[in-house]
C-alpha cells in the first residue's frame, strides 16, 4: 500500500485555474523548444518520460500531463514549470550515479509543479497571454541558467516579477524534498537515492570551489535539509526499493555518446577498452565512431557486445543506426522489423525504422509507421520533421505541410504554421478527409491566436 501524499490548500487556484496551467504548459512546452537545446533524441525521451510517468503514477493524482523533457546543456541544472514541464539538464544527468538519484531530482522538480510553487508566481499575471508568457519565461529561463543576466532581464522584461524571487524558499524546498521523497516510495525507487545525490552536490562544490552547480542557485541546499532528507529515507529502509537499472546505466551513456566531442571520446574509450571491456565502454565507443563516419568500425565495437536481455533493446538501436550510416539499410530493416513486432508503436523503434524505409525509397511505409504515433504540441518535433520528408516522397505535400505546421506550433512559431495550412489546403490532390482536418487545425490555432496573442 503506497503512503499518501498531503491534501494542501491551493492559494494559486484562486488566480490561476488548473484549467489555465495546463494551457500555459503548451504555451511555455513550444517557447521552451525554442529557446534551448532540448533532446529530440526518441531514445533518451522515452527513458525520461518513462521515469517521470512512474513516479506520477506511483500516488499523484494530476489534472493535466506532465512533460519531461531533458535539455542538452553540460551545467548541473533542473527546472520546473507550470502545466507539468520538468526539464533536466545532460550534466546532472551524468552526475547522477544511479536511477534512484536522478529520480530524486525529477520527483522533486514534480512536487514543485503539483504543490503548484511555481503557479502562484505565474498567477500574479492578470491575464494569460503568448505575449506576456513569453516574456516570463525569458525571465525565469535567464535566471536559471544565468543568475547575473536574470536579474538584469527581469528587470527589462518584467517589473512584476523580481529575480530574487525565481530561488525556490526554504519552506517551498523543504516541501518538495517531503512529497518528493514519497514519490519516490510509493515508485519502489530508493529513497536514500536523494540524500546521496544532495550530497553528491555539496561534495562537487567543495572539490570545484567558485563553480557552485547551477541547481544550488534557484534550490538552495541547506546541512539541515540533507540531514532531513536522511532522517526521512531511513523512516522508509523496510521497504524493498531499486536503487539502480540498466535503463538508467544505457541511457547515462547515450547522453555522454552523443554529447561530447567523438574524438575525445573514441580516445579514451579505446584505452579503457584495453584495460577492462565492458558492454557500456563497447557501446560509447561504438556510437562515438559512428559519428565520425567510421561506421564498419563502429559496427565492429557494438558487435562485441553480449548483451543481457535488459540490455538487447539500446544495442540493437545502436546497431541499427551504424547500419544505416554505414549504408547497410537492409541489415538495418532486419533489425528494426523485429523491434517493431517486439515494441508496437515504440517512438525510437519507429523512428530509426521510417529512416530506414525512406533511405530504401519506400516513403510510404514510411509515413504509415509515422502515423501510428501520435501528433500534438507534446510530440517529438524531430518525427514531426521526418513524417514531413515522407509525405513529400510519397507525394502527399499537403500532409508534408501539415506536419510542418506542427513542427512550428511545437516551437511556438504561430504565423508560420497558420502559412503551412493555407499551403497544405491549396496543394493538387488532397482528399476530403485531409481538407477537413487541416481546416480545424486552422480554426483551433485562429481561435488560439484570438485568445492569447494580446
Amino acid at each position: 500500500m503506497g503512503v499518501v501524499l498531503p491534501d494542501i490548500g491551493d492559494p494559486a487556484s484562486e488566480l490561476l485555474s488548473v484549467n489555465q496551467e495546463a494551457e500555459l504548459g503548451k504555451i511555455l512546452l513550444a517557447q521552451i523548444n525554442r529557446a534551448l537545446p532540448v533532446s529530440t533524441d526518441p531514445e533518451l525521451r522515452g527513458y525520461l518520460q518513462s521515469l517521470g510517468t512512474r513516479l506520477i503514477s506511483g500516488s499523484l493524482n494530476s489534472n493535466f500531463p506532465y512533460y519531461f523533457r531533458l535539455v542538452f546543456d553540460n551545467r548541473i541544472n533542473a527546472f520546473a514549470m507550470p502545466g507539468g514541464i520538468v526539464a533536466i539538464n545532460s550534466g546532472l544527468f551524468l552526475l547522477s550515479e544511479s536511477e534512484s538519484e536522478l529520480a530524486s531530482v525529477v520527483a522533486h522538480e514534480i512536487s514543485h509543479v503539483s504543490q503548484r510553487h511555481i503557479a502562484r508566481r505565474f498567477s500574479r499575471q492578470k491575464k494569460l497571454s503568448v505575449v506576456n508568457t513569453i516574456a516570463l519565461l525569458g525571465t525565469v529561463l535567464a535566471t536559471i541558467y544565468s543568475p547575473d543576466a536574470g536579474s538584469a532581464v527581469g528587470t527589462a522584461t518584467l517589473g512584476t516579477l523580481q529575480a530574487s524571487e525565481l530561488s525556490y524558499s526554504r519552506a517551498f524546498e523543504r516541501e518538495a524534498d517531503r512529497v518528493g521523497m514519497l514519490l519516490l516510495v510509493n515508485a519502489n525507487l530508493d529513497p536514500h537515492g536523494m540524500p546521496r545525490f544532495f550530497e553528491r552536490l555539496n561534495s562537487f562544490s567543495q572539490i570545484n570551489q567558485g563553480r557552485i552547480p547551477e541547481f544550488l542557485s534557484s534550490h538552495p541546499l541547506t546541512v539541515s535539509r540533507i540531514s532531513d532528507s536522511k532522517i526521512r529515507a531511513e523512516q522508509f529502509s523496510t521497504g524493498r526499493y531499486t536503487e539502480n537499472t540498466v535503463h538508467f546505466n544505457y541511457a547515462k551513456a547515450r547522453i555522454l555518446a552523443i554529447s561530447v566531442d567523438p574524438n575525445q571520446l573514441v580516445n579514451r574509450y579505446r584505452k579503457l577498452l584495453e584495460q577492462e571491456p565492458n558492454n557500456i565502454r563497447y557501446y560509447v565507443y561504438g556510437i562515438a565512431l559512428n559519428r565520425l563516419a567510421r561506421g564498419k568500425q563502429s559496427i565492429a565495437a557494438l558487435k562485441k557486445i553480449e548483451p543481457s536481455d535488459n540490455e538487447k533493446f539500446p544495442v540493437a538501436i545502436a546497431m541499427a543506426q551504424a547500419y544505416i550510416a554505414n549504408g547497410q539499410t537492409d541489415e538495418a530493416l532486419e533489425i528494426l522489423h523485429g523491434l517493431d513486432r517486439l515494441y508496437p508503436n515504440n517512438e525510437a523503434v519507429i523512428f530509426y525504422l521510417a529512416t530506414a524505409l525512406l533511405d530504401k525509397n519506400n516513403p510510404k511505409l514510411a509515413l504509415d509507421k509515422l502515423n501510428t504515433l501520435s501528433r500534438g504540441i507534446s510530440g517529438n518535433p524531430a518525427i514531426e520533421r521526418l513524417r514531413a520528408r515522407a509525405a513529400d516522397n510519397a507525394g502527399r505535400p499537403w500532409l508534408s505541410h501539415e506536419s510542418l505546421s506542427d513542427y512550428d506550433l511545437m516551437h511556438g512559431r504561430y504565423n508560420t504554421a497558420m502559412e503551412h495550412l493555407l499551403l497544405a489546403q491549396r496543394q493538387t490532390g488532397i482528399d476530403e478527409h485531409s481538407k477537413a482536418r487541416i481546416e480545424a487545425k486552422k480554426d483551433r490555432l485562429q481561435e488560439f491566436r484570438k485568445k492569447h496573442d494580446k
